[in-house]
């Protein structure tokens, strides 16, 4: 060999591999929350569009459309069209007057892990009593049902949506005008901010 041959000796790979294992450490678990809190969000916008078609779908049939939230599995959600002019009511969904529009779907089939739920206690986004961990995430008045007249507006409600590691997420439709916003909760500064 000559005195000017140059490579990399053994102890120079073992701490380059070393670095690159204490980075990897660090960097994985802020990646994996990112991506948690991401899925999070897409599930809560991916609701509203939910939302925005039953609208939609009330305005161009003239009959009131609802997204129902299935009270045994909060997960699965619904949309129906009124079929005897008196609203869209359970006991008519039972009964089959009421109509599914295309077929029920569960939101973790798309968002792996994300749910409907309050994962943590959090202030109320308008600033009203706490919410608690565990409470009802479904909160459009004593029903499961979001309803949607051939008129735009709506019922007024809330929708909470939970990740794995605590994210939550929001989903609120205004009644006057049917239109739905998404907040994400900030908990460095435990507030609501618009998604």
């Amino acid at each position: 060999m000559t005195a000017n041959a140059r490579g990399f000796a053994l102890v120079d790979v073992v701490v380059a591999c070393a670095i690159s294992a204490v980075v990897a450490a660090i960097a994985l678990p802020s990646l994996h929350a990112t991506r948690e809190r991401d899925a999070v969000r897409m599930a809560a916008k991916y609701l509203a569009q939910r939302a925005q078609y039953a609208r939609l779908e009330a305005l161009k049939r003239n009959a009131e459309v609802a997204l129902r939230f299935d009270p045994d599995e909060l997960g699965l959600v619904a949309a129906f069209v009124d079929g005897d002019g008196d609203g869209v009511l359970q006991r008519d969904i039972d009964a089959g007057t009421d109509h599914p529009l295309g077929t029920d779907e569960r939101l973790a089939d798309t968002f792996d892990a994300v749910g409907i739920a309050i994962a943590d206690d959090m202030p109320d986004p308008d600033g009203g009593s706490a919410l608690t961990a565990g409470s009802d995430p479904v909160r459009i008045g004593s029903t499961n049902l979001l309803s949607f007249s051939p008129l735009g507006s709506s019922t007024s409600g809330s929708i909470y949506l939970a990740g794995p590691g605590g994210q939550q997420a929001c989903v609120r439709i205004l009644g006057a005008t049917g239109r739905a916003r998404v907040l994400w909760f900030n908990p460095a500064t435990r507030q609501w901010q618009q998604g």
